[in-house]
């Protein structure tokens, strides 16, 4: 009775239906009415339409009501719609098929609804309605963007509201994420970041979800203030005369600095006629300069600076530019091996060979002791390697004992032919130092040798020594 005037309608109009319902219409000895299965959960989305489903057997007289549980309203007895509600409605089929229709569900209609007969005692089941809501930021405790000072501390604030209730996550759109070591929380409403700095600046999304589509999210633009700072990469450039140069220097800021070029007098560069130019390239805070010189002259070789001024504050830094010595011509590089080959001579055959180790000598030279060599040198040499440029010494071979021993060759030929010119003038009985055996001490302590035979011995012991040297 209770259930069926909380409905809304006036008693009197309900009398009917209230004595249809309590009077039972089965007959003595049949099966008694009874529900076939469960009421099955049914689970919506706000907005949309839910069907809850009751199947009954063996009915026979007794009748079928549905009552939301929750606010013990009924809404349905039978065929008949009892509450004025306009998005409630009813089907059935065979009088065993009874079905509640709600339209555009709302979070209000969240609850158990029960099925039950008016048999004594009467029987009844329930089946729950889920209602849920995606999710959905609040604009009301919404940060919005944010511009702080660097080193403060700052919290990005979203709320969410849907059911179940949402997670809120934070993800920042920069694929390299710097922040990840100093984030404190990237789930939950508050994101916290201690002593922000300008790896922080970026874009931050907010998002809300709950598994039921769509998901909802929200970009907080996150912009830290510093004063200008700046970096080269190179302060000391070298140029040729006549070339050109480009001289680099790069730059953070926010707000976004002036940044300008000014030479050794302080004065500004600007990017007029052919001579200069001046370009800018920016990412995000960052600005990288670029100072290109063209044909160089001597008044280009000074110090340049490079200024990058903001609302916070200025900084500058200088880059020094020096000449290098220009390159060789051709015309040089001929006439320095014409030279260095005039220089190279050795000890030749008369064709204008010039002495190694700073020594020179003529095969036409005079005296008989320095060319005693002379044509077996040439001839040697016309058959092996040109004089070493590298040590500034004639061929490698004339330093080994074979050399040596051709050259002590000749000698002894000379002592010979000395000798015997000299035997011829010798009193008789007299005898000569007869050794060949390349001893030089033989030669000098011959007791008996002449005063020419001293002076021979002493011309090929010179020109061996200048042979020995090379």
């Amino acid at each position: 009775m209770q259930l069926l005037l909380s409905s809304g309608w006036p008693w009197w109009s309900l009398l009917p239906l209230l004595l249809l319902f309590m009077t039972g219409g089965g007959d003595a000895g049949l099966p008694g009415p009874r529900f076939v299965g469960q009421i099955e959960n049914v689970t919506v989305a706000a907005g949309r339409n839910a069907v809850l489903t009751c199947t009954v057997e063996h009915l026979r007289g007794y009748k079928v009501a549905w009552v939301q549980v929750e606010t013990q309203t009924i809404l349905t007895i039978h065929t008949s719609v009892i509450t004025r509600n306009p998005r409630v409605g009813l089907s059935h089929e065979s009088h065993n098929v009874f079905r509640l229709h709600l339209k555009e569900v709302t979070e209000a209609d969240r609850g158990y609804y029960m099925c039950q007969m008016n048999t004594d005692p009467m029987i009844n089941q329930k089946g729950f309605l889920q209602v849920v809501v995606p999710p959905d930021i609040d604009d009301s405790a919404w940060t919005g963007d944010l511009v702080v000072r660097e080193g403060t501390n700052v919290s990005l604030e979203c709320k969410a509201r849907g059911y179940p209730p949402p997670t809120v996550t934070w993800r920042r759109e920069d694929p390299h994420d710097p922040t990840q070591h100093s984030v404190k929380v990237l789930e939950g409403q508050t994101l916290t970041i201690g002593k922000v700095s300008r790896l922080h600046m970026g874009a931050y999304l907010c998002v809300a979800s709950n598994g039921i589509q769509p998901s909802v999210s929200k970009r907080i633009q996150l912009k830290v203030q510093f004063p200008p700072m700046l970096w080269i990469p190179n302060q000391l450039e070298g140029a040729r005369h006549g070339e050109s140069v480009t001289l680099q220097c790069n730059t953070e800021a926010f707000p976004r600095s002036i940044n300008y070029w000014t030479n050794h007098r302080g004065e500004m560069i600007a990017a007029t006629g052919t001579r200069y130019e001046t370009t800018t390239k920016e990412e995000s805070y960052k600005t990288y300069m670029r100072l290109v010189i063209h044909n160089l002259t001597q008044y280009d070789f000074n110090t340049y600076r490079c200024i990058a001024k903001n609302s916070l504050g200025e900084t500058d830094g200088s880059i020094r530019l020096y000449e290098i010595e220009p390159r060789p011509t051709k015309e040089d590089s001929k006439e320095g091996s014409a030279s260095k080959e005039d220089g190279e001579g050795e000890i030749g055959d008369g064709e204008g060979d010039g002495g190694g180790g700073g020594v020179k000598y003529n095969s036409s030279t005079p005296d008989e002791s320095i060319n005693l060599t002379t044509d077996k040198r040439g001839k040697m040499w016309s058959n092996k390697q040109s004089p070493s440029k590298k040590t500034g010494r004639g061929p490698i071979s004339w330093r080994t004992g074979e050399a040596m021993n051709e050259v002590l060759s000749e000698v002894d030929l000379r002592f010979r032919e000395k000798e015997y010119s000299h035997s011829k003038d010798s009193p008789p009985g007299m005898k000569t130092a007869s050794s060949y055996d390349h001893s030089f001490t033989s030669y000098d302590s011959g007791s008996a040798a002449s005063p020419s035979s001293r002076t021979v011995v002493g011309a090929a012991v010179a020109c061996v020594a200048a042979l020995w040297r090379l």
